[in-house]
């Protein structure tokens, strides 16, 4: 991974041209910063984490003209907003806007707002496999719908910025891309083709609907369309099973609330708010993962088992 930081407005158009493709930088902020976290993947896909302090960029005519690829940027607007603008089309960013552009057509970015920070995923659309008219399609669109599958996608590729250590990373992420691209114009959820896809999706959603003391192992298997034995499969790679995992990422949850001494909600309240559905339950699982009650843990006392203390992000 390459991390590059810069005061300059031309520092800054070597960062971006080097690392995308060719663009002229127009616009600065006053004092500008930029850093840019920059990882290959392969030939064809690399994943870019962008904070600056203010900027806006073309791609124009002719450098688009004279484009050697077929990139696509996928790009997630973290924070502040901004503005893109290609094909005829405008559409406003804010923070989770995702929008897709191609590299070998002209483009305006605007993200002179200070305290910008973009993902961007920048893939060869002919390494997706996709149709072209879907492709077509989502350029026009310009602007994509947040999804469960967007959330995967950037999810993903999030961990995958300080260092890539998924085997084949780059099979999942073209496949979570496509899921993503192709959600865009289904009505039912698409859910990934590979099994390292379809497991990203399926952590995916458990993070972000644990705290719901309805979900169990079926609702995750009938979410997904598979069977529970299926759902099994996926987890064994992992060396847990869904139940663990899910009460593994509840317990996390309900650590950090607990360390944190702006929460004063009582001990039963945290553990309902992180989905588990009674107080006696919650303890029992809380004192088995940290060998201490959550309210000895609330109170300072460390817990006993390293590992359950490291997944619930503090120091022993």
């Amino acid at each position: 991974m390459a991390v590059l930081e810069v005061e300059s407005a031309d520092a800054w158009e070597d960062v971006v041209s080097n690392c995308f493709v060719p663009l002229n930088c127009l616009g600065f902020e006053p004092a500008f910063h930029g850093r840019m976290e920059h990882a290959a993947v392969d030939a064809g896909l690399s994943v870019s984490l962008v904070t600056t302090s203010g900027t806006s960029a073309e791609r124009s005519s002719r450098l688009a003209a004279h484009a050697g690829s077929d990139d696509l940027h996928l790009s997630l607007q973290r924070s502040a907003t901004g503005l893109v603008c290609a094909g005829g089309q405008r559409v406003a960013d804010g923070p989770g806007s995702v929008s897709v552009y191609a590299t070998d057509a002209p483009y305006y970015l605007d993200y002179s707002p200070p305290d910008q920070q973009q993902l961007i995923v920048q893939v060869s659309r002919s390494s997706l496999g996709l149709p072209r008219d879907l492709l077509d399609a989502a350029l026009c669109r310009l602007a994509l719908p947040g999804s469960a599958a967007a959330r995967t996608l950037f999810g993903f590729v999030a961990g995958q910025v300080p260092g890539v250590t998924v085997p084949d990373a780059s099979v999942v992420a073209r496949d979570l891309a496509v899921a993503m691209l192709r959600s865009s114009f289904a009505t039912a959820p698409v859910l990934p083709a590979t099994p390292d896809g379809l497991r990203a999706a399926v952590l995916d959603f458990v993070r972000s609907n644990a705290a719901d003391p309805r979900l169990d192992v079926d609702g995750i298997a009938r979410r997904h369309y598979m069977s529970r034995r299926r759902l099994y499969d996926l987890f064994e790679a992992l060396g847990t099973t869904p139940g663990e995992h899910l009460r593994t990422v509840r317990l996390r949850a309900a650590a950090e609330r607990l360390a944190d001494p702006a929460d004063t909600r009582t001990v039963a309240d945290i553990g309902y708010a992180c989905g588990f559905d009674d107080a006696t339950t919650f303890t029992r699982a809380f004192r088995r993962a940290f060998a201490v009650t959550p309210r000895d843990f609330r109170a300072g006392c460390p817990p006993r088992h390293p590992a359950a203390a490291e997944a619930g992000h503090l120091d022993t």
